[in-house]
């Protein structure tokens, strides 16, 4: 048996920046980080993530999204430094309004939402086109400027070296189960690893745990194609409408993504090669003929019902922690919500009620029940 600190099961976004978090904040905490698979085996290792604050059909801000930006490009830079390849296009994100209501909403949210100085600027038809002009006739659109977007299996390649540097162990070693006997122990066919602490960061097979089958975190499969391009693209910006459009290198587009809510598989299929096929001739009809599929990947994504991510430690089960449904912003949320989830570990500070187990649990109605009773008796 090999005895750590903490145990980190699942190698994605979520359990690289919960390692790195950890190491960070103290350096001599042994940690293993456990992945059955392959670094980014599962949503993770999308080929090209788009990194965009503005989402939903209202243009919505995500969720503190100033300090995941922050987090996040300190990251970006920290790694670029270590890393052989460009791990982020900066170009910005386009969000075209493709009918009269969502131009309305795109507006309604410039009006009525707090946006940090410079991160997004309503664009008339014409400018949109001048920026994007291969794009299909909009009602104007919102720019991004903050958007980018990440070359994440590169992004995770350098993320790793960078924690191995840093004194984090790893180990690729197939399926395993979790046994609670004061500590944790994480066996699988070969071996065991102790720690009084074991974090699952393992996206939607956090449900497969018997300890998180009560969770509501939903599997949504997304595909995603490689085009390349005869003409020069990098220069452009990425395009968020129903999915997204974004160069990855000078003549490569990826097109992503699919939401499918029933699946039969995790393969990529026909089906999912022909949306994206569609999404790039209805979007940029100009291009489309200049372009010629050469890839297809999927994932599964799990998502809450609130689109938050879940974080905290279990309701029993002392020292089990939890990491799960980043859905489609794991990029933007990764960080931040590592280093919160590194602080409630390490100092026992609570989490923000957003992203707490305490939200979807029946333990918050009993305590809420609690309390009131508790009222009523001090009222008497």
């Amino acid at each position: 048996m090999k005895i750590f600190d903490v145990i980190i099961a699942g190698g994605g976004l979520a359990g690289l920046a919960t390692a790195a978090q950890l190491v960070e904040k103290n350096k001599n905490l042994k940690v293993l980080v456990y992945e059955a698979n392959q670094i980014g085996g599962g949503a993770s290792g999308v080929p090209a993530g788009m990194v965009n604050p503005a989402t939903g059909q209202r243009a919505r801000m995500v969720w503190n999204a100033e300090a995941c930006f922050r987090m996040l490009e300190k990251r970006l830079e920290q790694l670029s430094g270590i890393s052989n390849t460009i791990l982020r296009l900066q170009n910005g994100v386009l969000r075209p309004a493709v009918d009269e209501n969502l131009a309305k909403n795109f507006k309604q949210s410039l009006k009525n939402t707090r946006w940090p100085k410079g991160w997004i600027e309503w664009l008339d038809s014409d400018q949109v086109r001048k920026l994007m002009p291969h794009l299909k006739e909009s009602s104007g659109g919102i720019f991004i400027s903050k958007g980018k977007v990440v070359r994440t299996p590169d992004y995770l390649e350098a993320y790793t070296r960078y924690l191995k540097d840093a004194g984090v162990t790893f180990l690729f070693g197939g399926p395993y189960s979790l046994e609670n006997n004061g500590g944790w122990t994480l066996k699988n066919r070969k071996d065991a690893f102790i720690a009084p602490k074991l974090v699952l960061t393992a996206g939607y097979k956090t449900k497969e745990s018997k300890y998180w089958s009560d969770l509501p975190l939903n599997s949504v499969k997304g595909q995603l194609a490689i085009y390349h391009c005869d003409e020069k693209i990098r220069q452009l910006p990425a395009v968020s409408a129903y999915g997204y459009i974004a160069p990855v290198d000078d003549h490569q587009l990826a097109v992503g993504s699919t939401y499918e809510h029933h699946f039969h598989d995790e393969n990529p299929d026909v089906q999912g090669a022909g949306q994206l096929d569609q999404k790039l001739r209805e979007m940029i009809p100009d291009l489309y003929p200049k372009c010629q599929r050469i890839g297809q990947w999927s994932g599964i994504r799990a998502t809450t019902p609130d689109r938050l991510p879940v974080a905290g430690e279990h309701y029993e089960k002392k020292g089990l922690y939890i990491y799960a449904g980043l859905g489609s912003k794991g990029l933007l949320y990764s960080e931040f919500i590592a280093s919160l989830l590194a602080t409630h570990i390490t100092e026992k500070k609570d989490l923000p009620y957003e992203i707490s187990l305490y939200r979807f649990s029946r333990m918050e109605e009993l305590r809420d029940k609690a309390r009131e009773d508790g009222d009523t008796s001090d009222q008497d």
